[in-house]
């Protein structure tokens, strides 16, 4: 059974181009801005881990959401995201696998928190 980690998104382009996530209890946003200097997207996201927002407390713009984030993790290729088949409802559990991630409420190692998506 593939495993897959709910997401919300604003901006579409071929893919999200930013989105949340939930896993392991914490939230995470992936970024790919346009570039202007690439006059294009460019190949990765910049990952952050982000404070538990309540969903109203999530601002209208996802633009400053990087500014708000309590650690950069780095980034991810966009083409190894694997993305349900709509592209918008959730993206595979193994991108996390790739990641260094900080530990959750006092917790260590990849706690799994995901929802199966048909």
């Amino acid at each position: 059974m593939t495993e897959w980690v709910p997401i919300r998104y604003r901006g579409f382009w071929d893919v999200p181009r930013i989105f949340l996530a939930r896993f392991g209890g914490q939230l995470f946003l992936f970024d790919c801005p346009f570039s202007e200097a690439l006059d294009d997207y460019p190949e990765v996201y910049t990952i952050y881990t982000l404070p538990d927002f309540a969903d109203d407390d999530i601002p209208q713009d996802w633009t400053t959401l990087p500014a708000r984030a309590t650690r950069t993790l780095g980034t991810v290729p966009v083409a190894v995201v694997r993305f349900d088949p709509t592209r918008r409802k959730a993206i595979g559990v193994e991108v996390f696998d790739a990641l260094t991630l900080p530990p959750a409420n006092g917790t260590h190692g990849h706690a799994q928190s995901s929802t199966p998506v048909p």
